[in-house]
């Protein structure tokens, strides 16, 4: 089992899915950069496959919780390649493929005075992100009416699994603004609102319950309108930290 530097997030939502049970994806690794920002990708991960596959079952652990409900992905295509951007995610199960930059990584690696931990716990927090695309509901591929609360959600899962400092989220914006923003407040409800709510808003997306995804879903799984939440929120943020004390996964 490989070693990731976590900041301590503790969440009793997280489901109990078994490895034995998880239906582990091939994963065609393809590195096409030869210089040396390709080569700094395989010395932080030292073995890129293992850390994809261990990466999807953390991932399903948050957003699911029987092995039953989980999207089949039989295959993930994963390239790192020197480009301007950081990471995208293309496919829909069951071959999924997702490209990561080695120019952002190499940016990366500077800016943490070249700490592979560090780097490593990048790698994986970008790949949690986009594996969370790869396994959540859309509502039936609605992701350009509604892709605000689905970014959210990756960045939620990203936070719950101690790859985003929950501890920098800031007040202002909107609950719809998607990434960080969303992802904290999605957080925040899990945290002190409802505990499972990032389990149950995703289970809220699901393409075949014959039900339009409104922001009203958030009133159904908590009790409470999210406008309500938002204010609160806003309000009382500063009150929820994690401890942030290095730990091994």
């Amino acid at each position: 089992m490989l070693a990731f530097v976590l900041l301590c997030v503790c969440f009793s939502g997280y489901s109990q899915i078994k490895q034995s049970d998880f239906q582990v994806p091939d994963v065609n690794f393809v590195n096409l950069d030869s210089t040396a920002k390709g080569v700094l990708y395989q010395e932080i991960t030292k073995n890129p496959e293992a850390v994809i596959q261990e990466t999807c079952l953390k991932v399903c652990r948050v957003l699911y919780r029987d092995v039953k409900e989980i999207p089949n992905v039989e295959r993930i295509n994963y390239t790192v390649r020197d480009y301007d951007g950081v990471s995208a995610k293309g496919g829909v199960p069951p071959v999924i493929d997702i490209s990561f930059s080695s120019k952002y990584l190499a940016g990366n690696f500077k800016e943490t005075e070249k700490d592979s931990a560090q780097a490593l716990s990048e790698i994986v927090g970008v790949l949690s992100h986009e594996l969370t695309h790869a396994y959540q509901w859309d509502d039936g591929g609605r992701y350009g009416e509604i892709g605000g609360v689905i970014e959210g959600i990756a960045d939620a899962v990203r936070t719950m699994l101690g790859y985003k400092d929950y501890n920098t989220k800031k007040p202002g914006g909107s609950y719809k603004d998607a990434y960080t923003t969303s992802a904290f407040f999605f957080v925040w409800i899990e945290r002190n609102i409802h505990p499972g709510f990032i389990y149950e808003l995703n289970q809220s997306m699901l393409p075949d319950d014959g039900i339009t995804w409104t922001w009203d879903q958030v009133r159904q799984i908590t009790g409470t309108d999210v406008d309500e939440l938002w204010t609160r929120y806003q309000k009382n943020m500063h009150l929820d930290t994690i401890n942030t004390d290095k730990v091994t996964s």
